[in-house]
């Protein structure tokens, strides 16, 4: 039997460091891609709300899951991943590895799986809600829900490829049926916009 140490939820001084440094470089690069050097200014908006959504609440997941089963948990940006992330949106496109969230101790296969699935079921969910709202909403805010949308379900997707370190490869160990079932539902909600 496995007994938790209930821990407070808490940022650490350098963790905030890290997160707004990885937010503000992400928020940057996004939009750098969308608008080049020219237009980049216009896009901050959705791609603020597009890192907030998908980056942030992500990486947040994964921390409040660690908690809740008792390991503390804090983001620690992989700073070579976000100068590349800005070297690579100056060509147009991105390669982004901004960091991730480090547990602390040792989780069981179980324990662990659950806390990486937390992620990408967080993208799933809001990628899945703002689609459903853009069905009721109006151009030109429809059309920045769908771009959000994607953007969560393509994260959720990207972090489910079955390679180490990503999530899908601890939620696959611990179990491949609700590894099968978040990556069926991040691929049909990709689909989605090209059909």
């Amino acid at each position: 039997m496995t007994y938790y140490y209930r821990q407070r939820f808490r940022f650490y001084p350098t963790e905030i460091r890290d997160i707004t440094i990885a937010i503000a470089v992400l928020i940057f690069a996004f939009s750098l891609v969308m608008g080049g050097v020219r237009h980049f200014y216009m896009y901050i908006p959705i791609s603020a709300i597009s890192v907030l959504t998908g980056f942030f609440l992500h990486e947040m997941a994964h921390k409040y899951l660690a908690f809740r089963f008792g390991f503390p948990a804090a983001f620690r940006a992989w700073f070579q991943g976000l100068a590349i992330a800005i070297l690579t949106s100056f060509f147009g496109f991105l390669f982004a590895a901004p960091g991730a969230v480090v547990v602390y101790g040792y989780p069981s296969k179980r324990e662990n799986g659950i806390i990486s699935a937390a992620g990408p079921i967080t993208n799933i969910t809001v990628g899945v809600t703002l689609l459903f709202l853009s069905v009721f909403t109006m151009p030109p805010y429809s059309y920045i829900l769908q771009y959000v949308a994607y953007f969560n379900l393509f994260l959720a997707f990207f972090n489910l490829l079955p390679i180490p370190p990503m999530d899908g490869t601890k939620i696959i160990s611990w179990n491949p049926g609700v590894y099968a079932l978040l990556l069926v539902i991040s691929i049909g909600g990709i689909l989605f916009f090209f059909f």
